[in-house]
């Protein structure tokens, strides 16, 4: 399987096109998050963009996948202590997402049936030690690791960890954990895809035999994706 994968948006409107000609070469699509609070885009142009991605994820389910950035959470719930954060279209982001909820998701993940390699896309990438803290005693028997961190999309007290890359003092997680912090701390064993961190350009490292992918774009100017095959 071949999946797109597309970094933070922050309002810029190019991803229409890359995400449109995926679909003509038939990918599944991944958003990694993070639609709004551009510091280059005008306020009514991120709204208007982030409509017509809900829109368009609306009308392609079976093979769209949004993904909440820590940019998209913090309106969801109410938390203004965020850089970017637009007061000025705070209530709209807020009622878009509520909405459409449904159509957002922590995380995605996908096992290929030949190799058994698993590969979970995020916003920021899972660490080792989130996943010991968090995590590890909430899934159950048979489960994927995408499908326990959707099960507590709701859930702030796990969902918001931000570590001392980031000037937090916890634990990194999911929607917060930097690209150094995910390489000091990688979650074995599996392949990951994020965002999160700009990076001049897209960064894919290679730890033993898992995949860690970093697509952001430095300063959010330009949208970035990249395609694997699954």
């Amino acid at each position: 399987m071949k999946v797109l994968f597309i970094g933070d948006i922050h309002g810029l409107a190019e991803w229409e096109k890359i995400a449109k000609q995926g679909l003509l070469q038939f990918y599944k699509i991944v958003f990694l998050g993070d639609y709004v609070d551009s510091f280059f885009v005008k306020p009514g142009e991120q709204l208007h963009n982030l409509k017509n991605i809900c829109e368009f994820a609306r009308k392609y389910p079976d093979d769209v996948t949004l993904l909440l950035g820590n940019h998209d959470y913090a309106y969801i719930h109410g938390i203004t202590q965020i850089t970017g954060y637009q007061h000025i279209n705070a209530n709209e982001y807020r009622k878009i997402f509520d909405d459409n909820i449904d159509l957002f998701n922590i995380a995605w993940g996908y096992t290929n049936s030949t190799t058994k390699k698993y590969t979970l896309a995020t916003h920021a990438g899972l660490t080792e030690s989130y996943y010991k803290h968090y995590l590890q005693a909430e899934m159950k028997e048979d489960e994927l690791l995408h499908e326990t961190l959707n099960r507590f999309k709701d859930n702030v007290d796990i969902m918001w960890k931000v570590g001392r890359v980031r000037g937090g003092r916890t634990v990194p997680g999911i929607l917060w954990a930097d690209y150094t912090e995910i390489l000091d701390d990688p979650y074995s064993g599996i392949n990951q895809i994020f965002g999160h961190t700009p990076r001049p350009t897209v960064t894919v490292d290679q730890i033993g035999e898992d995949i860690i992918a970093c697509i952001d774009n430095w300063g959010n100017k330009k949208v970035v994706s990249l395609i694997f095959n699954l």
